[in-house]
């Protein structure tokens, strides 16, 4: 009976080991007891540390072995080629284990083939490292699994980086190396005489920056087929150049927004993480850990012809939440499970490295439509309730006019105001189309930016926020922004010009991690995605309309703070749906005039393509949009403005804030005098703002 030693036999190893016993073979399995779960499928197991070359060799040397494999191991990895060399079994050669199980040398090897090679340097416990730019990587130069991985931005993060990789590494030793942009892949290809073959393009998602923990793989990853040639010539000189020349091969890149194919390591093993043991043949029908017996016995590997092609991923469980989403997964889609693997902890994990992560799970689906729907589900409720919110007639006035108020500042979440409408229909939005996760645009004022981070926070789902520095009066905590930055938001500072290249950065980091993320607004320049808003104000102008039936009251004005406009486009589309004639006047609080009625003329030319609607004949006049009560910009205001809030709040009962409803009301007043306003039934729209009253009580105070 053919025999064959395997160096290791924990979960990743044990599809080595059962495959080796289903093709024939007598298994002889060295590792340590603890964590070897594939012991029990071993006909042999010997519990000897994997490093313990001369005494595994020595009992090889009495077994008579045919083969000697690992796979998904570096350590591993360095044993098997001692034991074929020392035994005369096909395998690589020593150059070649030295080049791809140390970072250092790979480096040097691709440099000498004349690779595309970013800065690097080795380091040692008291060597001093200048990279010409940050930020860097840093890792250890001889460990595998995301062990002691870090990003360093500055020279006091780069020495406590390097410190850390040094206690990790075996030779103690870290590389440093420029960072490289873009979204990362793993690439296994199997080799024999040295003529490669690639199997797979994988995606991997990590946690990020700093450590870069794998969180997920799929399979096949999603590129064209321009770059699929282009990583596989990049790939296959790379493993030249390293002299992989029999057995697996798992590449790790990265490929940037420009398509540049940047090598980031290479092993002369299977992937790790159920890559090359259950991904590879759910999605290509190809008997990967086969191949790898096949060719450490010195045979060709049997490559399948026409093999079928399927969607494949893996999953590592992190938290409470990846455990609820695997729950979830188990009641409503149990045919796409194919392997579950819980061993530790959820609740009180500690992860630091590939390692340490409790669990997994593997899914199998026909299409990629299928996998994303199970990936993707988008949040599992909507916590947000909307009711019709009441009319509240004014003791305040100009006596001139009669004056009512819509109180939206009592929808029941977050402190109420219209974004409360938006965040509804934003999550009926996301569940339709398998979003989970959020990026938002606004200021740390805003209230929209309040909604959307508590909405988040409850959902338990990754929201990002991008807020531009220079549309506020001074950098001071508000009441917003102290609720803001309790929801667990990964907030993004950044000036006007550079918000669109923070956008772009906040959804690539997202989607690395494995979430589709939702950006409110639309796209980088914040442009699309009105329609949700719209659509909920809309509903709100038929609640008015509603309103003035039961009253027998008709309205001549609605008034209302506008800052996005997302909020006047939808009250205007519910006018003309509905054939008002009531006039909308929107008191811009940010935006200049012609800025805020071009974005409501395109907001309703959109919203009517998108619903098939017909605008009326001359609607765009019907567009009225003021700038000439901003008090000094977004943020800002006057003592006016400030004795205005006092004055509702003493006569009717009613808070305003100074950012958003109380500079809006203080215009309305002044508009109506402005324009001799006289004898009108008129509306204001309470748009909230709660939070930010007791800040103008905070500046009264002091």
């Amino acid at each position: 009976m053919k025999k064959i030693v395997i160096i290791g036999a924990n979960d990743f190893q044990r599809p080595l080991i059962c495959k080796a016993k289903d093709m024939g073979y007598e298994t002889h399995v060295f590792a340590w007891r603890e964590g070897a779960t594939g012991a029990a499928d071993a006909d042999r197991f010997y519990e000897i540390s994997i490093t313990e070359k001369e005494e595994i060799l020595n009992i090889c040397r009495e077994i008579h072995p045919d083969a000697v494999a690992t796979i998904g191991s570096d350590l591993a990895n360095i044993t098997v080629q001692y034991l074929a060399e020392n035994l005369g079994l096909p395998g690589n050669s020593r150059e070649c284990i030295i080049n791809s199980t140390n970072k250092f040398a790979m480096r040097k090897a691709f440099q000498k083939a004349g690779l595309s090679v970013p800065f690097f340097a080795a380091a040692g416990k008291d060597d001093e490292v200048m990279p010409p730019s940050y930020p860097v990587i840093v890792k250890p130069t001889d460990r595998s699994g995301s062990r002691a991985i870090t990003k360093a931005e500055s020279p006091e993060g780069l020495k406590e980086a390097i410190n850390q990789a040094i206690e990790q590494s075996f030779e103690k030793k870290a590389i440093v190396e420029e960072y490289i942009q873009g979204a990362e892949y793993s690439v296994e290809t199997i080799s024999y005489q040295g003529t490669h073959t690639l199997l797979a393009i994988t995606k991997k998602y990590t946690t990020g920056e700093p450590h870069y923990i794998e969180v997920g793989h799929l399979e096949p990853a999603p590129l064209t087929r321009e770059l699929q040639e282009k990583v596989k010539e990049t790939v296959f000189r790379a493993l030249t150049a390293l002299k992989i020349e029999n057995g697996a091969g798992h590449s790790e890149l990265r490929i940037d927004e420009e398509g540049n194919v940047r090598i980031i390591e290479i092993g002369s093993r299977m992937g790790g993480d159920c890559i090359g043991s259950d991904l590879v043949p759910l999605s290509t029908e190809q008997d990967f850990v086969g191949m790898v017996v096949d060719v450490a016995a010195g045979n060709p590997p049997k490559i399948k012809k026409d093999a079928e092609h399927h969607i494949s991923a893996v999953r590592f469980i992190m938290d409470h939440k990846d455990l609820e989403k695997l729950y979830w997964i188990q009641t409503n889609h149990p045919e796409a499970i194919r392997k579950t693997v819980l061993e530790g902890d959820v609740e009180h994990c500690q992860i630091t490295d590939s390692g340490s992560r409790p669990g997994f799970y593997i899914l199998q689906t026909e299409t990629m439509e299928e996998m994303n729907h199970i990936l993707h589900r988008g949040p599992l409720e909507n916590p947000i309730q909307i009711f019709e919110t009441p009319v509240q007639k004014l003791r305040i006035g100009d006596g001139q006019n009669t004056f009512y108020m819509k109180r939206d500042d009592l929808l029941p979440f977050s402190f109420g105001g219209n974004k409360v409408r938006f965040a509804r229909k934003y999550v009926e939005n996301m569940q339709a189309d398998g979003y989970d996760s959020m990026v938002i645009y606004g200021n740390y004022h805003s209230n929209l930016c309040r909604i959307l981070a508590s909405l988040c926070n409850e959902l338990s789902m990754p929201c990002y926020m991008i807020h531009n520095i220079e549309d506020i009066r001074e950098s001071k905590e508000t009441g917003n922004s102290r609720i803001i930055r309790r929801m667990n938001v990964h907030e993004i500072p950044c000036e006007k010009k550079g918000i669109a290249d923070a956008v772009r950065h906040a959804m690539s980091e997202l989607t690395e991690k494995g979430f589709r993320p939702y950006y409110i607004y639309g796209n980088e320049f914040g442009q699309g995605n009105e329609w949700p808003p719209m659509k909920a104000y809309e509903k709100a102008y038929e609640e008015i309309l509603s309103w003035e039936k039961n009253s027998g009251t008709k309205l001549d004005y609605i008034f209302l703070a506008s800052s996005t406009n997302a909020t006047q486009s939808g009250l205007m589309a519910g006018k003309f749906k509905n054939g008002s004639d009531c006039n909308i006047v929107g008191i811009s609080v940010s935006r200049n005039e012609k800025r805020g009625k071009e974005v409501i003329r395109n907001n309703l030319i959109e919203y009517a393509d998108r619903f098939s609607r017909e605008l009326p004949y001359g609607w765009e006049k019907e567009i009225f949009f003021t700038d000439g009560y901003m008090e000094g910009g977004y943020g800002a205001w006057s003592d006016q403005v400030a004795e205005t809030i006092r004055k509702v709040y003493e006569t009717d009962g009613v808070y305003l804030d100074m950012t958003y409803t109380g500079k809006a009301f203080h215009g309305m007043m002044n508009y109506i005098r402005e324009n001799n306003i006289r004898g009108k039934n008129i509306l204001f729209l309470h748009t909230g703002g709660l939070p930010l009253f007791f800040d103008l009580l905070e500046d009264e105070r002091a």
